[in-house]
């Protein structure tokens, strides 16, 4: 029996590439078997064995899927002398110069996952890269025959969970006007200062009836507690908040899928400052949800949203965000015409089709 185990730096109950991990195993169907292990798997995650359970020789038949997001001392080694076939699932990394002034220790994991990639690179038998814009990343590297490809990504995911009722309450006694959503962990490139900036000017200068809703899940550690750099980071933006007074400017934290569904259903717009995606899964769910996308032209982001929304120049302030927000929100049947180009946009992200895709390409290349 053919088994296709997975390695990933981190694994959390929610967090997209450990769901995407889940996705590839749930399509190997009875004929393969296979795990995912993870070097720092979350509390209460229970499908997620540790990497230390993950033995390097050869195994007849087995294949070894890497997830490269950040890089990790030990999962390079595990790799590194792994005997079996080894798969590139490329989902990018953060750029390292965002954090070197507030958490150096991040930043060098950052820098130790690009020196990875490239020493790994003779390892590599299959590469992919969930977006054109990480396999120019890796391109540039030296990695060639890249295939971009998805994979495991279910873009309706949150449309098959019932939105959280009492959460949908809570929206109605909090939520005043249209409701801005920008989903996204808290880190420094994804910008949640600007969207603060830009909540401030609609609600104070433009005399607009908004309400701005962060949702910035941490990503959990072994301990289950937020990393300080995302800590600083809410705590920085809830400050700001306060201290420009901002109306209606809502921090709610990690939230359960049933809550961002009840968020998503709730939502006029969905917003993003970020300079740096390697696909932006947010994005994604939201054009799922039939909510308009207004975000800047980084990254992979012109090729995820397409249609689907309305992109801003990189430098794009918080004064643009404004416009384009009132621009939008003025004019329904433009918006309405977005969210049905959205929905178009969204029928590439097929988990089931992309999974099978996967398997067909190791069937030719191993």
């Amino acid at each position: 029996m053919i088994s296709i185990d997975q390695v990933l730096v981190g694994a959390g109950r929610t967090d997209a590439i450990t769901n995407m991990a889940r996705a590839i195993r749930k399509g190997l169907g009875d004929s393969m078997s296979g795990d995912i292990f993870a070097r720092h798997p979350a509390l209460g995650v229970s499908d997620v064995l540790p990497l230390s359970r993950f033995g390097t020789s050869h195994v007849s038949g087995r294949i070894v899927v890497f997830h490269a997001s950040i890089g990790d001392p030990d999962v390079f080694e595990a790799l590194n002398h792994c005997e079996d076939p080894v798969v590139l699932v490329f989902h990018n990394i953060a750029p390292a110069t965002s954090f070197e002034s507030i958490d150096p220790e991040r930043a060098a994991s950052l820098h130790d996952g690009w020196r990875e990639l490239e020493l790994l690179r003779p390892k590599v038998a299959v590469v992919i890269a969930d977006s054109a814009f990480n396999a120019a990343c890796l391109s540039d590297m030296g990695y060639r025959d890249i295939t971009v490809l998805p994979v495991g990504l279910d873009a309706s995911r949150l449309n098959k969970t019932a939105p959280d009722q009492q959460f949908l309450h809570r929206l109605t006694m909090e939520v005043a006007g249209d409701l801005l959503l920008s989903v996204g962990q808290m880190l420094p490139h994804k910008h949640p200062e600007v969207l603060v900036q830009m909540q401030y000017l609609l609600t104070e200068y433009c005399r607009r009836s908004t309400t701005l809703v962060i949702v910035g899940p941490p990503k959990l550690l072994p301990q289950g507690a937020d990393p300080p750099t995302i800590q600083a980071i809410a705590d920085a933006v809830a400050e700001q908040a306060a201290v420009l007074n901002t109306p209606q400017c809502l921090l709610y934290g990690q939230v359960t899928d049933a809550e961002l569904a009840a968020l998503y259903s709730r939502a006029d717009l969905f917003v993003s400052a970020s300079t740096h995606e390697g696909l932006c899964i947010p994005a994604i769910e939201a054009m799922a949800a039939g909510v308009p996308v207004l975000a800047r032209q980084v990254g992979a982001i012109p090729q995820t949203v397409g249609q689907g929304g309305i992109l801003l120049p990189p430098d794009a302030g918080p004064e643009l965000f404004a416009e384009a927000v009132i621009e939008l929100l003025d004019n329904e049947p433009f918006r309405s015409r977005l969210t049905g180009l959205g929905l178009q946009e969204v029928r590439r992200f097929d988990a089931e089709q992309s999974v099978k895709s996967f398997l067909d390409l190791l069937d030719e290349a191993i």
